[in-house]
Parts: C-alpha cells; sequence; structure tokens
C-alpha cells in the first residue's frame, strides 16, 4: 500500500472517531429524571440518568409548596446593605437556581405598591414573599403600618435576606429607624438579632435539625443578622428552630411560626452561600415544624435506582431528589 494511501486510511479513521465522539458528547447529552408517588403510606422514588452521578433523597413532613413568589424590587425605594444593582443581580440568579431545582411556582417581582396590593388579602395557602432590600417598604410596614406581620400571620411564608429584619424601613429614599419595641413585635423576644460579624462551623447541636440541614446543603454560615432560637423559644410566643451554622445560641439560618405563616431569615449578605440556601428552602417547602422521615444517599451510574420510604402517620409529605454534589446537575421536589 502506498504511503498516501496510508495517510489517506489514517485520516478516515481519525475522522471516524473524532465523529463518534462528537456523538457522544452532543447527539446524546447527559439525562437525569427522577419521580415520585404515594401508596398509601409508602412513598416509592425512582431516579435514572445515562451519566455518573451522586444523589440525594430527602423525606420530611409537614412541608409547605411555594406555588406564587413575590420577590421586592423597587429602584425607588431605598435599601440597606446593599445597592441596587447588586440586589438586581442577585434576585436573577436566584430564579435562575430554583428553576434548576425544578421550581414551577409563579414569580412576581412586585415593586412597593405592587407588594402591598399584594399583602391586602388573605394570604394563599402557598405564597411567599423574598425580602433582599434588608429594608421593608413604609407601604407594608413601618412605626403606624403591620402590613407584612399580619399578612404573614395569617399564613403567608415570608423569606428574609440581609440587614437585621425590621430594624429600619424605607420612605422613598429614605431610611427610618422602626420603634425600638421591632424585636419583641415581630419575634416575642428582645435580644433575639445579631448585628456583629460572625461566622460558625457549627451546624444546629439539634441532631433532626442538623441533618435536615446538611441533608438539603444549606451551606450559609454567616451569622450577622441571623436571630437566636433559643431566646425566640424561651420568650413562649413564637416557635423558632435552627437549620443553619449556630454559635452562642444565635443561626445563620432561622425558621419561626408566627401565626399559621412561617418567617425564615438567613444571616448574612448577599452572597452565593445566602442564595444557595434560600433557593434550596423556597423550593424543598421546608417548614418550621417539619420533621426528617428518612434521607437515603448513593452513587448513580448509567443506571435507574428504585426505593421506598414508610411515611406512616406523616402529612403534607415532601420528597427532595437531588442529583449531583457540590455541583446540582438535577433537583425536584415533590409533595403530597
Amino acid at each position: 500500500m502506498s504511503k498516501n494511501k496510508v495517510l489517506m486510511l489514517a485520516a478516515v479513521l481519525f475522522a471516524v472517531m473524532f465523529i463518534g465522539q462528537a456523538l457522544t458528547y452532543f447527539a446524546v447529552p447527559n439525562r437525569y429524571d427522577a419521580s415520585a408517588e404515594l401508596s398509601g403510606s409508602e412513598i416509592t422514588y425512582t431516579i435514572s440518568t445515562n451519566s455518573a452521578v451522586t444523589y440525594t433523597v430527602l423525606v420530611y413532613d409537614n412541608a409547605k409548596e411555594t406555588e406564587r413568589l413575590f420577590i421586592y424590587y423597587d429602584e425607588s425605594y431605598a435599601v440597606q446593605g446593599v445597592t441596587h444593582a447588586w440586589q438586581d443581580r442577585f434576585i436573577r440568579q436566584t430564579i435562575s437556581e430554583l428553576s434548576a431545582r425544578g421550581f414551577t411556582g409563579e414569580i412576581d417581582i412586585v415593586n412597593a405598591d405592587e407588594l402591598s396590593v399584594a399583602l391586602a388579602g388573605s394570604a394563599g395557602e402557598g405564597d411567599a414573599v423574598l425580602m433582599t432590600s434588608g429594608v421593608l417598604p413604609a407601604t407594608v410596614y413601618s412605626d403606624t403600618e403591620n402590613k407584612m406581620f399580619d399578612w404573614v400571620d395569617a399564613g403567608g411564608s415570608l423569606y428574609w435576606m440581609g440587614y437585621a429584619i425590621g430594624a429600619m424601613y424605607a420612605v422613598g429614599n429614605e431610611l427610618k429607624d422602626a420603634l425600638p419595641a421591632y424585636r419583641t413585635d415581630i419575634f416575642g423576644a428582645d435580644d433575639c438579632i445579631l448585628m456583629d460579624q460572625r461566622r460558625s462551623a457549627e451546624r444546629s447541636a439539634d441532631p433532626q435539625d442538623s441533618a435536615l440541614s446538611s441533608g438539603l446543603m444549606l451551606n450559609n454560615n454567616n451569622l450577622q443578622f441571623g436571630l437566636n432560637a433559643d431566646e425566640i423559644n424561651s420568650a413562649g410566643v413564637h416557635a423558632a428552630r435552627s437549620l443553619g451554622f449556630e454559635h452562642e445560641g444565635y443561626n445563620s439560618v432561622v425558621l419561626v411560626e408566627r401565626g399559621d405563616g412561617m418567617i425564615c431569615v438567613l444571616g448574612g449578605s448577599l452572597g452565593s452561600a445566602e442564595r444557595v440556601s434560600v433557593s434550596q428552602l423556597i423550593s424543598s417547602g421546608v417548614t418550621a415544624s417539619s420533621s426528617l422521615v428518612d434521607s437515603v444517599s448513593g452513587s448513580i451510574v448509567r443506571n435507574t435506582v428504585t426505593g421506598t420510604v414508610d411515611v406512616t402517620g406523616g402529612s403534607d409529605i415532601g420528597v427532595h431528589i437531588r442529583m449531583g454534589s457540590p455541583n446540582i446537575v438535577y433537583a425536584r421536589t415533590f409533595f403530597f
């Protein structure tokens, strides 16, 4: 065989190999899928992929699916501890994080007046508000207005990030201090908000809370502006639990039952850890009264995994299925 023919044959073989690899990477992309069904008192879950990946299944009770999420953003109102540009970028990234977790609820970005209208009626079963401005506008909260927390009492869920919740409010571009008793008015306890910068490497001391926190990958460990769950519980007005990291009673993620609703406060600023944690919390539907029923983790390689979990005695079950760690490639929560 001539040298030219050998070279031509080698070129053809190389082309075939290249096309084959291209088909492997582009024509047959990685696929991830999961499902869950409730039959009687048993949850059956199925996970499948044509790749190699780790997975986690969390089953918990007293879950509450967010069906409509109001996200506050208004450039005509002052913010605290953040700029409007930073806030806008954080909101857009959070919406992307929620989408990656299979969140299917309606998302409405509302200004101060629109937020007031949204909170005017009774909270719907799956209504939630995400605040990233560090302060509430005077349209819903001030020294004479309490529409925000009345709405929570009626069953709404408030997810709070940034500056100390309730400490200040915005009247247009001006910031004003709330009444001195704002902590007691909101949580029933005076000394319950950490104003100092502090981080922690220790999760909640409660084994149940720690297991749920680590299972949800709540990685925010910034305690500044976080709550002291012990102080709130000791006051006896509202029940609080820590799902984050804690130090000397203060916590980076605290869920507080208030009336028929819930307030979730995340310490720290608007960073990546805070964004991941709040996205996990909203999409999973975990509430202040949720208890972990079971947790299953493992690895799967181009296969399908099926399992069952007994949920006898539980109600409002949430099943959070996630693939990929630390980077999530698939996540979805099923509600029963």
